[in-house]
């Protein structure tokens, strides 16, 4: 069986900084695992508040998970700040598809993907579960603690056989 290609969740929890209102906010993006395409979506760097984000994907991707492949089920996982949100839809046994959206203004009509990957579900949900892991370790050795750190905690805790491989 060919091995599908990897998307990852990028962050960076050297540079998490917390608000004085207690919002943290950092790097936090996806990548295409390819080094000879290598994309990110919405951009290398994308500052956002990855706390309340990845609690919020990893519940949508861990229900996402128990779906059937011929369901056709998809949910969306939004970025906190800005336009952009991405729709992971189940392809096949052990295989989603990731589209990837800038939502504009629009008259009419659907929004279009401007970025469209395959990838391994377990690959692509341990890669989810091990940022909410790092940024969770980062804020529980800073003292930061809040709604959003027991929200992410709590949904890593049930989606614990979840490994990052």
């Amino acid at each position: 069986m060919r091995r599908l290609p990897s998307v990852d969740v990028v962050t960076d929890t050297t540079a998490l900084v917390q608000t004085e209102s207690g919002t943290i906010a950092g790097p936090l993006w996806l990548r295409d695992g390819d080094p000879d395409v290598q994309a990110d979506f919405p951009e290398v760097g994308w500052v956002d508040l990855p706390v309340a984000a990845l609690a919020s994907w990893v519940q949508e991707l861990q229900r996402l998970s128990r779906s059937l492949p011929s369901s056709g089920v998809e949910t969306a996982c939004r970025f906190l700040d800005g336009p952009y949100y991405f729709a992971v839809r189940v392809e096949s046994a052990g295989g989603w598809i990731i589209r990837c959206f800038e939502v504009r203004d629009r008259p009419t009509g659907p929004d279009e993907p401007v970025r469209e990957w395959k990838t391994g579900s377990s690959a692509f949900l341990a890669s989810v579960v091990r940022a909410g892991r790092a940024v969770l370790a980062q804020c529980d050795a800073r003292g930061w603690w809040s709604r959003d750190t027991e929200a992410l905690r709590r949904c890593l805790e049930a989606g614990s056989q979840y490994r990052a491989g």
